[in-house]
């Protein structure tokens, strides 16, 4: 159950400038803007292939730190960058590291409460005692992420 949501969710990620595109020919009042349509797919991918990244151990109190921090942090890193770019989103850096900490932890927590209910209604076994350190991993791995994208160039501060 747990992989066929993997799955799911890295397809509807990669599907993401697709299902824009079609919203935007029903929804003519808004506009939209060029943006990089490889980004949500490399955010998918980056989602599944975390969780086939080998544990780190930075702690004794998590075995998911890496999965977070690439397949949660830098994934929202990657559709944040493409939002901001596909809505047009002008933010001065210190606004717009508020926003990509508000967009990776409203992420993250979603995250985390699908784990939990897919632990308590017995469709996986996931371990949801290292909360904590999933939510740092998350934030880390999304400056992380922004700051390469900023570094590239990708993600052009004006």
């Amino acid at each position: 159950m747990f992989l066929i949501l993997v799955l799911l969710i890295t397809a509807l990620t990669a599907l993401i400038p697709l299902l824009a595109q079609k919203a935007n020919q029903r929804f003519t009042n808004i506009k939209l803007h060029e943006s990089y349509s490889w980004l949500p797919v490399v955010a998918g991918l980056l989602f599944f292939t975390a969780f086939l990244i080998p544990d780190i151990h930075i702690s004794n109190e998590t075995s998911t730190f890496q999965q977070h921090f690439v397949g949660g942090g830098i994934y929202t890193a990657c559709l944040y960058v493409y939002f901001k770019k596909l809505f047009g989103w002008r933010l001065p850096l210190v606004r717009a590291l508020l926003v990509l900490f508000a967009w990776t932890s409203a992420i993250g927590v979603a995250n985390e409460l699908l784990e939990f209910t897919l632990t308590k209604l017995h469709l996986a076994h996931i371990g949801t005692g290292d909360t904590d350190w999933d939510l740092l991993a998350n934030t880390i791995g999304a400056l992380f992420g922004y700051a390469l994208l900023c570094i590239f160039k990708i993600e052009s501060r004006d």
